[in-house]
């Protein structure tokens, strides 16, 4: 009797297909092979542009709540601040710093012979250079062409040592590298070009150096433009300051690149054509929100210098919140003058003082300096108040003699009118001693007294 072979398969009774188990046979997961494709797009620039349309979005649903016309400038100061930041960020991690691109036909691999048809393109951004290649057709020589591989340099911001070591730098490394990978001779060429570094030939060092000086201005951007959106709640024209100050680092980015970048200009032959390099897009948008971003600060603060209300409303904010309290005291002072009556006489006698009689004097006080604070307002400034100082000459102490007038109490005293009584008679002056006390003389036998002050 011969074995009889089962077509059906035999399944363990310990094993019970479940849900994420249907059409499977095996008891293993379903193994795929490698795909590999070309890097169609920057995750991080599409990251970037897609957090960015998220937050303008979500400002956008909520515009309809706001009523009248204060919906239009939330709308305004929200999307031109989105605007600046998303600009910073995106150019900050933009590979489009420097770009160029041909059409050309060049040797494909090494062992084979044939030529290919490719479009060949070259992206330099702040941290590395992206190289293109992608054949026309795609499929040329039993092969799809299309390459995409990106080369840096800034882990770190090093030149290290010459070579292709351990210790040299990390694009000569990856360059290193992808020779052994057997990259396609077009993208190894371009990338050599970036290795080298002696004699006028640098060009990997000074555009490591472009973007290493340019990304820490960007940096310098990014939270100078977050403390301009606080203090445009707080004090509009402290926000003008600092948004002249945000464009000022992206315009400084843009000249530290285009002066260090290089002395000697990157031209790379091929067949057909030349690879030359010019400005991208990451470069233009840079210098453009930087320019923009400084007039519209200075627009800020001359808004907040002529139309202070316009520019409140405009920013929604209370016009006492630019302003600051202080208590001063009385700018002038103005004293009574000495006033000396005689009884039964209603008129009193100003300008002269008396000279004594028989009758009885009275004297009034001579100042009235009472010290009173005024509360008053005033903006807020960077710039300290220069405020004058007047100082009232001390009194003279009881019993003795007065201390001398200086000659800026004697001026500020003629300033403010502090002595109403003009004396023009210099004879009463005889009596005034050394220190500038006050004589009391009586005459030979009329007994008047002569009072001088």
């Amino acid at each position: 009797m011969g074995l009889i072979e089962s077509k059906v398969p035999v399944v363990s009774r310990s094993w019970v297909p479940g849900f994420f188990t249907s059409f499977r046979m095996e008891r293993f997961p379903t193994l795929y092979g490698s795909l590999k494709t070309a890097v169609t797009a920057d995750v991080l620039e599409a990251g970037f542009v897609y957090a960015t349309a998220i937050l303008a979005f979500s400002f956008l649903i909520i515009l309809p709540g706001i009523r009248g016309r204060e919906r239009w400038f939330c709308a305004v100061r929200i999307f031109l601040s989105i605007f600046i930041g998303a600009s910073i960020m995106i150019c900050n991690f933009g590979q489009e710093w420097e770009v160029a691109d041909i059409h050309t036909k060049t040797q494909y691999k090494s062992g084979i012979a044939a030529e290919v048809e490719a479009a060949i393109g070259v992206k330099i951004g702040l941290r590395s250079v992206n190289i293109t290649l992608k054949g026309l057709p795609e499929n040329q020589i039993n092969e799809t062409i299309d390459y995409n591989e990106r080369f840096s340099w800034n882990d770190p911001w090093q030149q290290r040592r010459f070579g292709f070591g351990p210790f040299s730098g990390e694009i000569q490394q990856e360059f290193r590298a992808a020779q052994y990978k057997g990259l396609p001779y077009p993208i190894l060429w371009i990338a050599e070009y970036f290795t080298f570094d002696g004699e006028g030939i640098r060009w990997g060092r000074h555009y490591r150096q472009a973007g290493f000086y340019t990304h820490i201005m960007m940096w310098t951007a990014f939270p100078l433009w977050l403390l301009t959106n606080i203090l445009f709640f707080m004090v509009v024209r402290y926000g003008g300051y600092f948004l002249c100050m945000t464009g000022g680092c992206m315009v400084l980015g843009n000249i530290l690149y285009s002066t260090i970048r290089n002395a000697n200009e990157l031209i790379i032959p091929f067949e057909d054509a030349n690879l030359v390099f010019h400005y991208g897009w990451s470069f233009w948008l840079t210098l453009f929100t930087g320019i923009i971003s400084i007039l519209l600060g200075v627009i800020v603060i001359l808004m907040d210098w002529l139309y202070d209300s316009a520019i409140y409303s405009f920013f929604g904010i209370d016009v006492l919140k630019d302003y600051e309290e202080y208590y001063a005291e009385q700018e002038e002072v103005k004293p009574k003058s000495p006033r000396y009556t005689q009884p039964g006489d209603s008129s009193p006698k100003t300008k002269t003082p008396l000279v004594g009689g028989e009758n009885d004097m009275e004297e009034l006080p001579d100042y009235e300096n009472p010290v009173t604070l005024i509360p008053k307002f005033r903006k807020k400034s960077t710039v300290g108040f220069a405020q004058k100082s007047r100082r009232i000459p001390r009194p003279a102490p009881r019993g003795g003699p007065s201390r001398p007038a200086t000659a800026a109490s004697a001026n500020l005293q003629g300033e403010n009118n502090y002595a109403d009584n003009e004396i023009d008679d210099p004879e009463l002056y005889e009596n005034v001693d050394k220190h500038g006390g006050v004589k009391f003389d009586s005459g030979p036998d009329d007994g008047n007294v002569k009072i001088a002050v």
